[in-house]
């Protein structure tokens, strides 16, 4: 028989959230938050530069913006 974890849900406050974001692009790509959403804005990380650390980043833009 297979047990259920249960799972707890943190609702984040919008400056929480922000600071989430900041600190993932900080950890996976080495530049700001602000920066990150500049950038894919722009269309730079199409092609090549779209690695699974963009991917990361690029999940929680709803977090940054």
């Amino acid at each position: 028989m297979t047990r259920s974890k249960t799972v707890q849900v943190k609702k984040l406050t919008t400056d929480q959230a922000k600071k989430m974001f900041h600190r993932q692009a900080k950890h996976y790509l080495k530049i700001s938050g602000k920066e990150f959403i500049q950038k894919w804005d722009a269309g730079q990380f199409n092609g090549e530069t779209y690695t699974p650390a963009v991917t990361r980043v690029a999940m929680l833009l709803p977090f940054g913006r």
